[in-house]
């Protein structure tokens, strides 16, 4: 026999073998990688998220804790509800479009 073939004879099953281990771990890395990459673009939706609602819980504790203060109550009464104190005019202004 030739020493090339004596080699494939000889070594032929493990290259196969290593072959088809390649064949198949390579589209499996690429898909962990695509996987972890779209895990980490939802993560960071959520954090943003997350921070909005951080935001929006401590503006809201912040107005529970003012709602015993008079000042903040005539502010909500003017700004929300357009109220207007007794002695004072309350002007409106129309825009023709």
């Amino acid at each position: 026999m030739r020493k090339g073939s004596e080699f494939f004879y000889r070594y032929g099953g493990v290259l196969v073998f290593g072959g088809l281990c390649l064949a198949v771990y390579y589209p499996a890395m690429q898909k962990k990688t695509q996987t972890y990459l779209d895990l980490k673009g939802k993560i960071s939706v959520l954090e943003s998220l997350r921070d909005e609602a951080v935001l929006r819980r401590d503006d809201l504790l912040l107005q529970i804790q003012s709602q015993s203060d008079p000042e903040w109550i005539e502010m909500i009464l003017k700004t929300r509800l357009g109220v207007v104190p007794e002695g004072q005019r309350k002007v409106y202004f129309h825009q023709d479009e």
